[in-house]
């Protein structure tokens, strides 16, 4: 099974589901979902207002939260009930770099929803390496390949402090394995 089936698989089976990506990576997300229904969950700065715009021109619902909210952003995100699926960006708005934030296992475990880890590699990029999260941005008709990891799923009804480490632990290794997904495809929908 490749990705696009992964994908198509948890919307046609109305599984909720959150993507799962690396902050420096959100810039070919939008683009390669494009045509699927998500909420894209962004922080409520100046920076997240342009995000979320910008996520309103693919057509994505957004819910921007406080960067460091803690139960008050997982207050907002509960507004994701009924959504079909959500995507964050797992390390950000703030880093540190590649490192899972617990309110994304928290948020997955609390709601029931599935978490799907996606990984993301332009051919031609310019990566910006003085910023925390290096951000990534794909050359004009460079060739972005989008790799889907088998989903995890943490355990439903809420976890303890401990178990959501080993979680975001086990998120994060996922993530990192050059190895995600059997087949790499390109491009969104078809």
């Amino acid at each position: 099974m490749d990705g696009m089936e992964t994908l198509r698989a948890f919307y046609d089976g109305k599984t909720p589901f959150i993507l799962c990506f690396w902050h420096g990576n959100y810039i070919p997300v939008l683009p390669l979902f494009e045509g699927f229904k998500a909420t894209v969950l962004t922080s409520r700065s100046d920076r997240g207002d342009i995000l979320a715009q910008i996520c309103t021109c693919f057509g994505y619902d957004s819910i921007q939260i406080p960067d460091h909210g803690g139960k008050a952003s997982l207050k907002l995100m509960e507004r994701l009930c009924g959504a079909p699926a959500a995507a964050i960006a797992v390390d950000g708005p703030l880093g540190p770099y590649h490192v899972v934030k617990r309110g994304v296992i928290r948020l997955a475990s609390a709601m029931g929803f599935s978490l799907l880890p996606v990984s993301l590699e332009a051919r031609w990029k310019i990566i910006l390496w003085r910023r925390w999260d290096r951000l990534e941005i794909p050359l004009p008709f460079s060739r972005v390949l989008l790799k889907i990891k088998a989903p995890l799923q943490p355990p439903a009804g809420g976890i303890t402090l401990g178990e959501t480490e080993s979680w975001a632990i086990r998120l994060a290794e996922v993530m990192e394995d050059p190895g995600m997904g059997k087949n790499p495809i390109s491009g969104g929908p078809s």
